[in-house]
């Protein structure tokens, strides 16, 4: 397991529900479901408007990645965060999406690392994992304040970073396959485990 210096998320714990509880998230993968039909859907949209728009894509994926969650979109970009968030469709290593993380002050999409997290995921699945409250309970993370915290996020990119190798994750990889027909990243699969468990 990473040890992260100073972090207030509680590694132990998410490490358990990946480890013990994480095939309880398999009855979850269920393709009538509209979170796990639409989401292939979402991320070719997404993959077509950044190559069609460069950087105008970046509102229209924001609008996706809240059309796809039950919250109301507000969006504060400029030039500068536009030009980053559409460069997030080419970051090649969690070491990346950490330094482009490290450069954002504050989240465009609505004051949010959750909104952004999930943005940027639409983006780029494989490096960018989605951070929500359901999520981050697993790691006692309980208030908004702490949820809103850019070192959480990055704090959690490190955690899911560290665990992409575990046969759980293949394992729901391989059942998304089979039960959604399609395919998820490594990072969607252990989130996808945090989200369900």
């Amino acid at each position: 397991m990473v040890i992260l210096k100073s972090s207030i998320l509680n590694l132990r714990k998410a490490e358990h529900r990946i480890s013990v509880d994480g095939y309880k998230c398999i009855p979850c993968i269920d393709p009538e479901n509209h979170y796990i039909k639409s989401y292939p859907y979402l991320l070719r949209a997404t993959e077509l408007l950044c190559k069609e728009m460069g950087t105008d894509s970046t509102i229209v994926v924001s609008h996706i990645a809240y059309g796809w969650m039950p919250r109301i979109l507000n969006y504060h970009f400029s030039n500068h965060d536009e030009k980053m968030l559409h460069h997030a469709q080419n970051v090649a290593s969690f070491k990346e999406a950490r330094t482009m993380i490290e450069k954002i002050d504050s989240s465009p999409v609505n004051n949010s690392w959750i909104g952004l997290s999930k943005v940027l995921h639409f983006t780029n699945p494989k490096y960018f994992p989605i951070w929500d409250s359901k999520v981050a309970n697993n790691f006692d993370v309980k208030t908004n304040y702490q949820m809103e915290k850019r070192k959480n996020y990055i704090d959690y990119i490190d955690f899911i970073e560290s665990q992409l190798e575990r046969k759980i994750v293949f394992d729901v990889q391989n059942e998304f396959k089979i039960r959604a027909n399609y395919e998820v990243s490594k990072a969607r699969a252990c989130e996808f485990i945090l989200f369900s468990t």
